[in-house]
Parts: structure tokens; C-alpha cells; sequence
């Protein structure tokens, strides 16, 4: 046996401590980057799976309705909310019937949302869960107002100042022990609270944006030119701390930091080009747009580069079509050595926690390899509880990879019958391709050559391409979904200013104080039609570009989301619009922050 001694440098590089000052430096860069640039996440091979099916299976015609559709649910509740006619808060709350019904109303609205997104992330909904749903939404609701009314009854003061945020504490009681009593087990409590921190977010930048857009409101025009650059910082943050909160979720933050981050930032920018004093502010707008717009195209090259080399390193695997490279990826994750070392990922790259990518058949393929990880499953087969996850990840440390365990397995050999039901010809291409990789690498690690296996060589080369595909396919969904949601936001709003303005409760809106006129809605609304129409431009570059660079359609994966999680997205759109609209409203007490003076 040969002895191999590390050279002089070597030992002193080793030896060499780190200075202080460089560990506290990279640490603040790796932060900044991380807080600036893009989150890092990745689908998993059951959302990829879903994908495939859903690009498969659905027409055209179907896309466009649910590219139309998907916002009619927001609109319809806001006409419905705004066209309740109300009392000047003046007459007291003996008075406030209307405004009671109207936040009655709000409050169960905005509680089915929360708590149907709940639901949607535990478990599918049947109708035993919406009587649940309607249940305690109607109890908080009711909670909110009777809190409200005890306040204004007992204090002698209507409107209850911050009336939005004055009832969080008994609704937040109440909902804990709905929770206890209906939902919370042993398996899932940890779950459900992560989920309760993430939907308590939601919430939070409510009453932060709104302080943002009334200080707005009073300054000089040559102020608001400069603090209208700070709402990107802003939204940064707000993404940045719902992402700590839900990243262990890989198949919902995508949608989660986007359809409440961005669509924060999107409505109170509107909100404050509608009380700009200038036209300095909306260029500005303008040019950050354009200047995310190009952002999000470098990022795009980025990754169809870095896909590239994953690419290159497997041979032969770049020869394949790249029409079809979302089936060549699943198929080559769904095999047994790449589907293995995937599932020991913390959390699963393989197994998705959300009910939409838990089909049966899928679940059902892998049924002995959850045994095999000591996961429970259901009568149902699907993924029950993550029950063992913290064992194997603590003894998984010490133990012996699996492709070193098994040297008689090759890397396509039995996995015929997995194989998804596409193309036969593109299939015997494919398998014939995967099935040739050989690759011999020599890797250098500390100084001392050593020689991996083929076949784990070979192994840790495809999951790279998984992976690194899987990531690409995040990081496009979050900027076809942001664009998505401006252009939906963007003449939402100028339709609802306009609804507003030819209503009797316009004067109550302090948000309408500068909108006088027809001519200022009508100068407000090409404005966003602007805007709407540049972000238009926008995502058909980043279509055409995921098509050319990537090749796989953004049509089909913005569908795509929309439709698999559209609980969430259309919840977020219909509560998020309702309670941000409605803070200018005299009745919730929120007039002091509208008085503010920099």
C-alpha cells in the first residue's frame, strides 16, 4: 500500500486560519447576494412529473381560459365589497350597519382564503372540508367584528382606530384552538405552524406599505422621484423574509414569495403613481422595470449556460432533441440510483409535501423505496408524514452511499417499466442514450488523486443535470409568474379607481384625494395601461427566450402554475387587493397614518 505525504504548501494552506475580517466580509456578501439576486430553489421530480403530464394534456383553447379566468374570482369580490353603499363614519357606530355588513363580509373572505390555502397545502379538499372552511371563517369573522364593536362600545370612539389589526388577538386565540381541535396531530404539528408563520407573513406588510404611501403622498415631487427607488428594497425584504419562512416548501415558494411579495409591491406602486406630483416618478418606475427586465434575461442566459455544461458533462446525452428535454429529465430522475440519492435530499427531491404533485400512480411506483426510507403511507397511497426524515439525515452521515453499496447495478438496467408513456421512438433514443454513458473521472481532493467508479461518476453527473434543470424551471416560473401578476395588477387597478370614482364612497378614500376628476382616472389609467402594455413585451421576451434557450415552453409552465396551485395564487389575489384597497378607507380608523408629515 502506497503512502502519500502532502507537500509542504500543502500543510501550510491547511494550517493557515482564516482572518476575521475575510470570513465576516464573504458572509455579508453572501448575504447581500442572496437578499438582491435570485432565491434559490428547485421543483421536484413530482412537480416535474405533473409538468409533463400538464403540457400534455392540455389544449390551447385551455390555456387561454385560464390565463383569463384566473383573475375573475379578484374582481368579482372587489365590485361586489365596493358597491355596498356607507354612512359617513361621522354618525358613530350606531350608525355603521352598512360598514359592519361590508367587514363582516371582508373578514370571512379574506379567513377562507388563509384558511382554504391551508387546507390546500395539507391535504386535498373534499366537502367535508369546506363545511371546516366556512365554519370557522363565519367564527372569526364574527370574532373580528364583535371585537371591534366591544371596542368602539366600550371606548366611546368609532371609527376604532386600525379596526383592520385591533382583533388580532382574540382571531388568533380562537383560530389556535380551531387548530387544536380540528387539525393539529402529532405527525403534522410542525408542519401546520411553518404553514401559519408563512400565511401570518401575508399580513404584515399591510400596515407597512400603506405608512410608505401616505409619508409618499406628502412630499415634494423631487422626494418622491427619490423615495420611489426605496419600494424595490422594500419589496426585496418582504420576498427575502417570506422565503426564509417557507423554502423548505420547493414546490410553493416560487408562487408564495410572488403572488404576495410582488403583487405588494405592484398594487402600492400603483398606489403611489396615482398620487405622483411629477412625471420624474413614473419614468423612474419605468426604468426600474426595464432595468428587472433585464435582470431577468440575464438570468435566464445564465441558466440555459450552466444547463449547457450539465449537459456536456454526460456524454452523449447532448445529441438528444431538445423539443423533448422535460421528458429526457423526468425520465432519467425516475431512475432508481438518481431517484434514491434525490429522495435523501433534505427536504425530498423527489417526493413533493404539496397534495396537487401527489398522484397516486407516481406515489404508488415508489411505495417500496418510502418503506425502504421508514416513510408512512396512506390507504390512499399518498405521501402521509415525513415521520424518519430527522433519523436519516443524522445517520445518513455516517453511512455508506448507495451507489458504492450496490456495484452490480447499472444506472438504466430494470427501469423499463417506469419509463413515462411518450414517444416510443424518442424513448429507445433516449434509453439508448442514457445507457451508454461512461465516463471515468479522476477527482483531487486535498492533494491526494483518487478514482471515483464509473457508475458513481456517472450517477452524480446525472443529478447534477436534474438538478440544475429543476432550478432553471424555478427560477422561470417565478419570472413568468411576477409578470403574470403585473400585468394582471396594472389595469385591475385603474379599472377599480375607476369603479370607485363614480361611487358615493369615493369621498372616504384618502387615496382619492388628488383623483378629482374624470380626466385624472382617465390620465391615471393609460398610465397603467403603459406600463401593462410594456410588462406584455416583457414576458413575450422571456417566452421566446425559455423557448430558445431552455427548450421547454413558458406558456404551458405559466399554465401550468396557475392551474395546479391555483388555491393559493387566486386566494392571494382576491384577499391581498381587498384588505390593501380598503386601508384607505375612513371606516377602519386608519386616517392618522394618511396625516402623516415627513
Amino acid at each position: 500500500m502506497v503512502a502519500v505525504s502532502p507537500a509542504p504548501l500543502d500543510i501550510e494552506l491547511a494550517v493557515r486560519p482564516a482572518r476575521p475580517i475575510s470570513r465576516i466580509l464573504n458572509t455579508i456578501l453572501q448575504w447581500l447576494t442572496l437578499f438582491a439576486g435570485r432565491l434559490p430553489g428547485e421543483y421536484t421530480v413530482a412537480k416535474l412529473d405533473a409538468f409533463d403530464r400538464f403540457r400534455r394534456n392540455t389544449s390551447p383553447r385551455q390555456l387561454t381560459g385560464i390565463f383569463l379566468l384566473s383573475p375573475v374570482a379578484c374582481l368579482a369580490v372587489n365590485v361586489l365589497i365596493e358597491s355596498i353603499p356607507l354612512a359617513d363614519p361621522a354618525t358613530g357606530f350606531y350608525g355603521s350597519l352598512h360598514f359592519q355588513i361590508r367587514n363582516f363580509l371582508v373578514g370571512t373572505i379574506v379567513m377562507m382564503t388563509l384558511i382554504t390555502t391551508k387546507m390546500s397545502c395539507m391535504s386535498r379538499i373534499s366537502a367535508r372540508s369546506w363545511t371546516y372552511i366556512s365554519g370557522a371563517s363565519v367564527t372569526l369573522a364574527v370574532v373580528a367584528i364583535s371585537t371591534n364593536a366591544a371596542i368602539a362600545v366600550i371606548g366611546d370612539v368609532f371609527p376604532v382606530p386600525f379596526s383592520q389589526f385591533a382583533p388580532a388577538g382574540p382571531m388568533g386565540v380562537i383560530g389556535a384552538l380551531i387548530n387544536h381541535r380540528f387539525l393539529e396531530t402529532p405527525d403534522n404539528r410542525a408542519r401546520i405552524q411553518r404553514i401559519d408563520r408563512w400565511l401570518a407573513m401575508d399580513l404584515a406588510p399591510v400596515l407597512v406599505y400603506p405608512i410608505f404611501t401616505a409619508v409618499f403622498m406628502a412630499l415634494e415631487p423631487q422626494q418622491q422621484l427619490w423615495l420611489s427607488l426605496l419600494l424595490p428594497v422594500l419589496k426585496l425584504f418582504l420576498r427575502y423574509l417570506l422565503w426564509l419562512v417557507i423554502k423548505d416548501e420547493l414546490d410553493l415558494v416560487g408562487a408564495a414569495t410572488c403572488s404576495v411579495g410582488h403583487l405588494y409591491h405592484i398594487l402600492f406602486t400603483v398606489m403611489c403613481l396615482q398620487n405622483a406630483k411629477s412625471l420624474e416618478t413614473y419614468a423612474a418606475v419605468v426604468v426600474v422595470n426595464s432595468i428587472q427586465m433585464l435582470l431577468n434575461c440575464r438570468g435566464i442566459l445564465q441558466d440555459a449556460y450552466e444547463l449547457g455544461r450539465a449537459v456536456e458533462a454526460i456524454k452523449d446525452l447532448a445529441q438528444l432533441s431538445s423539443k423533448d428535454i422535460i421528458s429526457i429529465v423526468s425520465w432519467i430522475a425516475q431512475q432508481e440510483q438518481i431517484s434514491r440519492s434525490l429522495h435523501r435530499k433534505i427536504p425530498s427531491r423527489l417526493f413533493s409535501t404539496y397534495p396537487e404533485y401527489q398522484r397516486g400512480d407516481y406515489v404508488t411506483k415508489y411505495h417500496n423505496l418510502l418503506l425502504s426510507e421508514t416513510y408512512a403511507i396512506s390507504k390512499n397511497s399518498r405521501l402521509a408524514n415525513l415521520k424518519g426524515r430527522d433519523q436519516r439525515q443524522s445517520s445518513k452521515r455516517h453511512s455508506v452511499p448507495e451507489a458504492k453499496r450496490s456495484s452490480k447495478t447499472t444506472l438504466v438496467e430494470g427501469f423499463k417499466d417506469n419509463l413515462l408513456k411518450t414517444d416510443p421512438s424518442t424513448i429507445s433514443t433516449r434509453a439508448a442514450s442514457v445507457a451508454e454513458l461512461s465516463v471515468v473521472s479522476v477527482v483531487k481532493k486535498n492533494g491526494v488523486t483518487c478514482t471515483q467508479s464509473p457508475q458513481a461518476e456517472r450517477i452524480g453527473q446525472c443529478e447534477a443535470f436534474v438538478r440544475c434543470f429543476t432550478s432553471a424551471l424555478h427560477q422561470t416560473e417565478i419570472i413568468l409568474l411576477r409578470s403574470y401578476i403585473t400585468i394582471f395588477a396594472m389595469p385591475f387597478y385603474g379599472l377599480y379607481q375607476a369603479l370607485i370614482f363614480t361611487l358615493p364612497n369615493r369621498k372616504y378614500f384618502a387615496t382619492m384625494a388628488t383623483t378629482t376628476t374624470f380626466d385624472a382616472v382617465a390620465n391615471m389609467i393609460y398610465h397603467m395601461l403603459v406600463l401593462c402594455s410594456l410588462e406584455l413585451v416583457f414576458l413575450a421576451i422571456y417566452i421566446v427566450l425559455i423557448s430558445r434557450q431552455l427548450g421547454y415552453s413558458g406558456v404551458h409552465q405559466l399554465g401550468f402554475v396557475l392551474w395546479s396551485q391555483r388555491i393559493l395564487i387566486q386566494g392571494k389575489l382576491i384577499m391581498l387587493p381587498i384588505m390593501i384597497m380598503g386601508f384607505p378607507l375612513a371606516h377602519f380608523g386608519n386616517g392618522s397614518i394618511f396625516q402623516l408629515k415627513p
